[in-house]
């Protein structure tokens, strides 16, 4: 099976700006999150355009749901929001892409593993205290 990044297609043109234009004008799931992270740091919408090189406009479309983001421009925003690795994800998945996480094979096999109903639910309850362990490990040297 082929590697599609996406969760799903959109519909739509390439518009300027990284952005494809969508059928509707409600607001998106993306767009709502967009703006309540923008909020939580208090910033305007010119604001968020400045420190991410984005012309105001496209926020305003973006928070708006009159336009989707390209991947580039989600990372973009991420990073002038300084947003953490969880609220990136979310934010990128909220836009209809694939979370990176799913590029990690051994992210793939440990899902699989404790999704599948063959593997012994002891088996699963080790793999988990694996994972404490694992997750504990890690924060240790933040």
């Amino acid at each position: 099976m082929a590697h599609n990044p996406r969760c799903h297609q959109r519909n739509g043109d390439s518009g300027a700006n990284g952005e494809v234009s969508v059928p509707d004008d409600g607001t998106t799931e993306f767009g709502r999150l967009l703006a309540a992270y923008r909020e939580e740091l208090n910033w305007t919408k010119t604001q968020l355009a400045e420190q991410a090189n984005l012309d105001p406009s496209s926020v305003s479309r973006l928070e708006g749901g009159s336009r989707l983001p390209e991947l580039t421009t989600i990372k973009v925003l991420a990073a002038a929001m300084k947003l953490s690795p969880v609220e990136r994800e979310r934010l990128i998945a909220s836009a209809g892409f694939r979370s990176e996480a799913w590029s990690d094979p051994l992210i793939v096999d440990l899902v699989e593993l404790l999704l599948d109903p063959a593997v012994p639910d002891q088996t699963r309850s080790d793999l988990r205290t694996l994972i404490r362990v694992a997750v504990a490990h890690g924060q240790r040297d933040r």
